[in-house]
Protein backbone atom coordinates (compact mmCIF):
# COMPACT_ATOMS: atom_id res chain seq x y z
CA UNK A 1 0.00 0.00 0.00
CA UNK A 2 1.52 3.94 -0.41
CA UNK A 3 1.78 5.12 1.97
CA UNK A 4 -0.04 8.79 2.59
CA UNK A 5 1.66 12.03 2.05
CA UNK A 6 2.20 14.52 5.39
CA UNK A 7 -0.91 16.80 4.11
CA UNK A 8 -2.86 13.42 3.49
CA UNK A 9 -2.43 12.13 6.74
CA UNK A 10 -3.34 15.82 8.16
CA UNK A 11 -6.40 16.07 6.07
CA UNK A 12 -7.65 12.89 7.77
CA UNK A 13 -6.69 13.70 10.89
CA UNK A 14 -8.78 16.91 11.11
CA UNK A 15 -11.60 14.84 9.60
CA UNK A 16 -11.16 12.11 12.24
CA UNK A 17 -11.18 15.47 14.75
CA UNK A 18 -14.74 16.76 13.62
CA UNK A 19 -16.49 13.66 13.77
CA UNK A 20 -14.85 13.41 17.55
CA UNK A 21 -16.37 16.63 18.03
CA UNK A 22 -19.86 15.23 17.25
CA UNK A 23 -19.84 12.41 19.56
CA UNK A 24 -18.16 14.83 22.58
CA UNK A 25 -20.29 17.83 22.44
CA UNK A 26 -23.06 15.37 22.29
CA UNK A 27 -22.58 14.11 26.01
CA UNK A 28 -20.63 17.49 27.41
CA UNK A 29 -23.06 19.33 29.80
CA UNK A 30 -25.32 15.82 30.34
CA UNK A 31 -25.40 12.24 31.39
CA UNK A 32 -22.17 10.76 30.23
CA UNK A 33 -21.71 7.67 32.45
CA UNK A 34 -18.65 8.98 34.37
CA UNK A 35 -17.13 6.52 36.42
CA UNK A 36 -13.72 5.84 37.88
CA UNK A 37 -11.22 3.55 36.41
CA UNK A 38 -9.23 0.82 38.31
CA UNK A 39 -6.43 3.81 39.11
CA UNK A 40 -8.68 6.74 40.17
CA UNK A 41 -9.21 8.51 36.82
CA UNK A 42 -12.38 9.27 35.66
CA UNK A 43 -13.22 7.61 32.22
CA UNK A 44 -17.11 8.54 30.49
CA UNK A 45 -19.24 7.08 27.36
CA UNK A 46 -17.65 10.30 25.33
CA UNK A 47 -14.01 8.49 26.53
CA UNK A 48 -14.77 5.29 25.24
CA UNK A 49 -17.23 5.65 21.67
CA UNK A 50 -14.92 8.21 20.40
CA UNK A 51 -12.26 6.23 20.50
CA UNK A 52 -13.88 3.46 19.12
CA UNK A 53 -15.63 5.80 16.51
CA UNK A 54 -11.57 6.82 15.57
CA UNK A 55 -9.85 3.44 15.88
CA UNK A 56 -12.71 2.42 13.49
CA UNK A 57 -12.26 4.80 10.60
CA UNK A 58 -8.33 4.65 10.88
CA UNK A 59 -8.71 0.80 10.40
CA UNK A 60 -10.97 1.47 7.79
CA UNK A 61 -8.73 3.96 5.72
CA UNK A 62 -5.47 2.51 6.82
CA UNK A 63 -6.03 -1.23 7.86
CA UNK A 64 -2.14 -2.02 8.17
CA UNK A 65 -1.63 0.83 10.58
CA UNK A 66 -1.27 0.47 14.33
CA UNK A 67 -3.19 1.90 17.00
CA UNK A 68 -1.98 3.23 20.68
CA UNK A 69 -5.51 4.71 22.70
CA UNK A 70 -5.74 5.72 25.75
CA UNK A 71 -9.05 3.64 26.41
CA UNK A 72 -8.40 0.12 24.41
CA UNK A 73 -5.32 -2.48 24.06
CA UNK A 74 -3.00 -1.23 21.75
CA UNK A 75 -3.48 -2.67 17.81
CA UNK A 76 -0.27 -3.98 16.61
CA UNK A 77 0.26 -2.79 12.89
CA UNK A 78 1.85 -4.65 10.03
CA UNK A 79 6.04 -4.53 10.50
CA UNK A 80 7.10 -0.76 10.61
CA UNK A 81 3.95 0.33 10.04
CA UNK A 82 2.54 3.87 11.16
CA UNK A 83 1.05 4.71 14.32
CA UNK A 84 -1.67 6.40 15.46
CA UNK A 85 -1.54 7.92 19.22
CA UNK A 86 -5.33 8.95 20.62
CA UNK A 87 -6.78 10.11 23.42
CA UNK A 88 -10.26 10.66 22.97
CA UNK A 89 -10.74 13.16 25.47
CA UNK A 90 -7.99 14.83 27.45
CA UNK A 91 -9.05 16.62 30.82
CA UNK A 92 -11.61 14.29 31.22
CA UNK A 93 -12.47 15.82 34.97
CA UNK A 94 -12.83 18.90 33.73
CA UNK A 95 -14.96 17.06 30.55
CA UNK A 96 -17.08 15.30 33.47
CA UNK A 97 -17.20 18.71 36.17
CA UNK A 98 -18.69 20.93 33.46
CA UNK A 99 -15.29 22.82 32.65
CA UNK A 100 -14.50 23.35 28.97
CA UNK A 101 -11.08 23.14 29.09
CA UNK A 102 -10.76 19.38 27.23
CA UNK A 103 -9.77 17.79 23.83
CA UNK A 104 -9.21 15.13 21.91
CA UNK A 105 -5.80 14.32 20.44
CA UNK A 106 -4.96 12.98 17.56
CA UNK A 107 -1.05 12.20 16.35
CA UNK A 108 0.70 10.15 13.11
CA UNK A 109 3.53 8.92 13.96
CA UNK A 110 5.74 7.46 10.96
CA UNK A 111 9.48 6.27 11.38
CA UNK A 112 9.80 7.49 14.89
CA UNK A 113 8.93 10.51 14.13
CA UNK A 114 5.25 12.51 15.35
CA UNK A 115 4.60 13.51 11.62
CA UNK A 116 0.85 15.32 12.05
CA UNK A 117 -0.79 16.46 15.62
CA UNK A 118 -4.18 17.42 15.87
CA UNK A 119 -6.05 18.75 19.22
CA UNK A 120 -9.30 19.75 19.27
CA UNK A 121 -11.32 21.37 22.36
CA UNK A 122 -15.06 22.10 20.79
CA UNK A 123 -16.08 23.35 23.88
CA UNK A 124 -13.04 26.06 23.50
CA UNK A 125 -14.37 26.23 19.81
CA UNK A 126 -10.90 26.53 19.09
CA UNK A 127 -8.43 23.68 17.29
CA UNK A 128 -4.82 23.65 16.83
CA UNK A 129 -2.76 20.98 13.78
CA UNK A 130 0.38 20.87 12.77
CA UNK A 131 2.32 18.74 9.90
CA UNK A 132 5.74 18.61 9.95
CA UNK A 133 7.63 21.10 7.35
CA UNK A 134 4.06 22.78 6.90
CA UNK A 135 4.06 24.97 10.12
CA UNK A 136 1.12 24.63 13.45
CA UNK A 137 -2.08 26.42 13.38
CA UNK A 138 -4.87 27.42 15.34
CA UNK A 139 -8.37 28.07 14.94
CA UNK A 140 -12.00 28.36 15.48
CA UNK A 141 -14.47 26.06 15.22
CA UNK A 142 -16.76 25.06 13.40
CA UNK A 143 -15.00 26.91 10.88
CA UNK A 144 -11.42 25.58 10.92
CA UNK A 145 -10.73 23.13 8.94
CA UNK A 146 -7.12 22.50 8.42
CA UNK A 147 -7.34 26.23 7.24
CA UNK A 148 -8.61 26.38 4.63
CA UNK A 149 -11.21 28.69 4.81
CA UNK A 150 -8.72 31.74 5.79
CA UNK A 151 -9.44 31.42 9.64
CA UNK A 152 -6.08 29.93 10.95
CA UNK A 153 -3.19 31.75 12.48
CA UNK A 154 0.00 30.81 12.56
CA UNK A 155 1.66 30.13 15.83
CA UNK A 156 5.04 30.98 16.79
CA UNK A 157 6.42 30.68 20.25
CA UNK A 158 7.88 33.26 22.08
CA UNK A 159 11.09 34.74 21.86
CA UNK A 160 11.70 35.85 25.51
CA UNK A 161 14.66 34.57 26.75
CA UNK A 162 14.86 35.46 30.51
CA UNK A 163 13.40 33.65 33.69
CA UNK A 164 12.41 37.04 34.91
CA UNK A 165 10.05 37.34 31.57
CA UNK A 166 8.40 34.33 31.42
CA UNK A 167 5.39 32.73 32.21
CA UNK A 168 5.53 29.31 33.73
CA UNK A 169 2.20 27.09 33.46
CA UNK A 170 2.10 23.60 35.50
CA UNK A 171 -0.31 20.35 35.89
CA UNK A 172 -0.57 19.66 38.98
CA UNK A 173 1.33 21.20 41.68
CA UNK A 174 1.43 18.69 44.34
CA UNK A 175 2.84 16.36 41.75
CA UNK A 176 5.43 18.93 39.94
CA UNK A 177 6.41 19.29 43.99
CA UNK A 178 6.78 15.27 43.92
CA UNK A 179 8.53 14.88 41.02
CA UNK A 180 10.92 17.82 41.05
CA UNK A 181 10.79 19.38 44.54
CA UNK A 182 12.55 22.43 45.24
CA UNK A 183 14.30 22.34 41.58
CA UNK A 184 10.31 23.15 40.83
CA UNK A 185 9.56 25.68 43.17
CA UNK A 186 13.06 27.48 42.60
CA UNK A 187 12.14 27.79 38.86
CA UNK A 188 8.71 28.68 39.77
CA UNK A 189 10.21 31.34 41.96
CA UNK A 190 12.78 32.35 39.40
CA UNK A 191 9.38 33.37 36.77
CA UNK A 192 7.69 36.67 36.46
CA UNK A 193 4.53 34.66 36.79
CA UNK A 194 3.28 30.92 37.02
CA UNK A 195 -0.36 29.62 36.83
CA UNK A 196 -1.64 25.75 36.88
CA UNK A 197 -3.07 25.32 33.17
CA UNK A 198 -3.12 21.93 33.09
CA UNK A 199 -3.59 18.93 30.10
CA UNK A 200 -3.26 19.71 26.31
CA UNK A 201 -4.21 23.74 26.92
CA UNK A 202 -0.72 24.56 28.41
CA UNK A 203 1.47 23.25 26.06
CA UNK A 204 -0.95 25.30 23.38
CA UNK A 205 -0.53 28.39 25.24
CA UNK A 206 3.35 28.29 25.04
CA UNK A 207 2.81 27.11 21.68
CA UNK A 208 0.89 30.47 21.00
CA UNK A 209 3.65 32.52 22.30
CA UNK A 210 1.40 33.21 25.36
CA UNK A 211 3.55 31.41 28.28
CA UNK A 212 7.09 30.08 27.88
CA UNK A 213 7.34 26.74 29.97
CA UNK A 214 4.82 24.33 30.39
CA UNK A 215 5.43 21.14 32.96
CA UNK A 216 3.83 17.72 32.85
CA UNK A 217 5.13 15.12 36.24
CA UNK A 218 2.74 12.59 35.37
CA UNK A 219 1.59 11.68 31.81
CA UNK A 220 1.18 9.05 28.91
CA UNK A 221 2.26 9.08 25.60
CA UNK A 222 -1.05 9.99 24.10
CA UNK A 223 -0.93 12.78 26.75
CA UNK A 224 1.35 14.73 24.89
CA UNK A 225 2.04 12.61 21.12
CA UNK A 226 0.03 15.02 19.37
CA UNK A 227 1.23 18.04 21.14
CA UNK A 228 4.55 17.36 20.17
CA UNK A 229 4.13 18.26 16.05
CA UNK A 230 2.56 21.87 17.29
CA UNK A 231 5.27 22.67 19.33
CA UNK A 232 7.80 22.10 17.26
CA UNK A 233 6.32 23.52 14.38
CA UNK A 234 5.59 26.41 15.88
CA UNK A 235 9.63 26.70 17.22
CA UNK A 236 9.28 25.29 20.80
CA UNK A 237 10.61 22.29 22.10
CA UNK A 238 8.83 19.07 24.53
CA UNK A 239 11.51 16.92 26.22
CA UNK A 240 12.33 14.92 29.38
CA UNK A 241 14.22 16.40 32.09
CA UNK A 242 17.32 15.07 30.45
CA UNK A 243 16.95 16.77 27.16
CA UNK A 244 15.82 14.13 25.03
CA UNK A 245 12.90 14.09 22.72
CA UNK A 246 10.80 11.12 23.86
CA UNK A 247 6.83 10.89 24.79
CA UNK A 248 7.47 7.77 27.16
CA UNK A 249 8.83 9.86 29.77
CA UNK A 250 6.03 9.67 32.05
CA UNK A 251 6.97 13.38 31.95
CA UNK A 252 7.73 16.57 30.46
CA UNK A 253 8.90 19.68 29.79
CA UNK A 254 8.09 22.07 27.29
CA UNK A 255 9.11 25.22 26.59
CA UNK A 256 9.44 28.05 23.80
CA UNK A 257 12.93 26.70 22.68
CA UNK A 258 14.87 30.12 23.94
CA UNK A 259 14.47 29.22 27.69
CA UNK A 260 14.53 25.01 27.09
CA UNK A 261 18.27 24.41 28.43
CA UNK A 262 18.00 26.69 30.81
CA UNK A 263 14.95 25.09 32.55
CA UNK A 264 16.04 21.71 31.83
CA UNK A 265 19.42 22.77 34.27
CA UNK A 266 17.44 23.72 37.07
CA UNK A 267 14.99 20.78 37.63
CA UNK A 268 18.36 18.52 37.03
CA UNK A 269 19.30 20.66 39.81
Amino acid sequence: MTEPSTADVLAFAVALAGAADEVTMGYFGGDAGVRAKDDGTLVTRADTETEALLRERITGRFPDHAILGEEEAAREGAEGAPRWILDPVDGTHNFARGIEVWATLIAFERDGVLEVGVVSAPAMRTRWWAGRGSGAFRGELPAAEGGADGTARRLRTSDRASMGDAQVLYGSYYRTMDRWGGRADRLLRSAWRTRGFGDFWGHMVVAEGKAEVMLEAEIEPYDIAAVVPIIEEAGGRLTDQQGTATIDARHCVTTNGALHDEVLRVLRG
